[in-house]
């Protein structure tokens, strides 16, 4: 049996004991239907702390006896929402499962379908082998990627020029066949005409910009910037970043608009390798928070977040010029009607008021987290309690040096670039 290989890299997770052997087993029938009893079943946690804040992530092992004698093997993701005090109520409300929901269940694959018609086998997502809504909760069942040797980049260190080429090449890829569906099909529904931001969710959202620009705003003077005092000066307001916000639910209809996939970074992506260590298959994580609009928002936060630091800014527009024939390449093969996008048009959305919230966000709220090891603390409750706890572990992430060395240069980037020119938010 397989238990001496189970591993275990959050021993803090607590496993909710409806997840048995008897509740797999309606979803064993019809993915290993020969088999005839379970052995044993281990589920733990699959990923580390800090590399996702809004699921429970499981793996589960599981050893079978077939009905030939032989045993088997298995092991399958599970995700399923969060506990109520640790962060779970928040999510339920945003509704961000129940969206993903309809990416499993209809789009994704739809959109790989109308590769296929186009004669390409392009896969985006991991096979969902099982959803359920049961007592307000929703679940997912997951073939397991790393049993074909799929994985995660470290998320600290960031990708090298190769990934990110791949991986800007696979949300090209995504971007096209959605913007290709919603011409065939009409518009995708209201619910994803939200991504980060809602509606009804401005006084939130306000809230929590304020627990964390105390400490943030803090650590500024601290990250060996240039005449610091400028950008500690020019930081937003509440009411800038609520205006920043609202502007990102406007979509100029006379641009190139695609569904986002909205929280695309490192540890949202897996790779498999061939045997010389070249990238061989690239696919896609977590659809919750896919949002219609520029594909600019998904750009500036992918590069934000993911590409390693001496690259970051180097390689800034070449990573778009990457992306931009990946996009072309497949809105032609899939029969694009309307006019390509251009890569000037592309470049200039960067700059525009409505995209402006995902860089910020980026290295507000995720890159201080995604810089920081893995911790238990590491987790959506802890990163957002407003008391001294709070205020001390947020401050710990603000002053990490692996995220302030990345800030030296990042924040006078965008500032020089206007694009955190936060007093166009009047």
């Amino acid at each position: 049996m397989a238990g001496k290989d189970i591993f275990n890299p959050n021993e803090h997770l607590e496993i909710p004991n409806w997840i048995t052997a008897e509740y797999f087993q309606p979803i064993l029938k019809k993915n290993e239907p020969e088999y005839e009893k379970i052995l044993s079943f281990t589920p733990v946690a699959a990923i580390p702390p800090g590399e996702n804040f809004t699921s429970t992530m499981l793996r589960i092992y599981i050893d079978l006896q077939m009905k030939d004698g032989s045993s088997k093997h298995k092991t399958y993701v599970f995700k399923t929402m969060l506990a109520e005090d640790r962060g779970g109520k928040e999510i339920r409300e945003a509704g961000i499962f129940q969206k993903e929901l309809m990416m499993y269940q209809t789009y994704l694959p739809a959109f790989e379908e109308l590769y296929r018609a186009a004669g390409q086998d392009i896969q985006l997502a991991p096979k969902c082998l099982h959803t359920e809504e049961r007592n307000n909760d929703i679940h997912f069942v997951f073939e397991d990627l790393a049993v074909n040797k799929f994985k995660n980049v470290d998320r600290i260190k960031g990708l090298d020029r190769k990934h990110m080429d791949r991986f800007f090449q696979k949300l090209a890829e995504f971007h096209a066949v959605a913007a290709v569906y919603a011409e065939q099909k009409g518009a995708f529904p209201e619910e994803f005409e939200e991504g980060f931001i809602g509606k009804n969710n401005v006084k939130e959202n306000e809230e929590g910009f304020l627990v964390k620009a105390r400490t943030y705003h803090k650590s500024m003077a601290g990250w060996g910037m240039e005449d610091a005092e400028k950008y500690i000066k020019s930081f937003p307001t509440v009411e800038q970043y609520s205006k920043m916000c609202q502007s990102n639910l406007e979509v100029d209809p006379s641009a190139f608009n695609t569904l986002t996939h909205g929280d695309f970074w490192s540890s949202n992506l897996m790779s498999s390798y061939l045997p010389n260590g070249e990238i061989d298959e690239v696919i896609m994580l977590d659809f919750q928070i896919c949002k219609w609009g520029s594909p600019a928002q998904d750009l500036l936060f992918f590069i934000t977040l993911s590409a390693a630091k001496d690259i970051k800014l180097k390689e800034f527009d070449q990573f778009i010029r990457v992306y931009w024939e990946r996009l072309v390449e497949c809105l032609t093969l899939l029969k694009y009607q309307k006019p390509l996008p251009k890569l000037r048009d592309l470049h200039t959305s960067l700059y525009k008021e409505n995209n402006t919230v995902y860089p910020f966000i980026a290295v507000f709220n995720h890159l201080p987290a995604i810089q920081f090891p893995a911790d238990k603390d590491s987790n959506i409750h802890s990163l957002t309690r407003d008391d001294e706890e709070g205020d001390k572990l947020r401050l710990r992430m603000f002053t990490n040096p692996s995220f302030t060395e990345i800030m030296k240069d990042l924040y006078p980037f965008y500032y020089n670039r206007g694009i955190f020119n936060f007093s166009d938010f009047q």
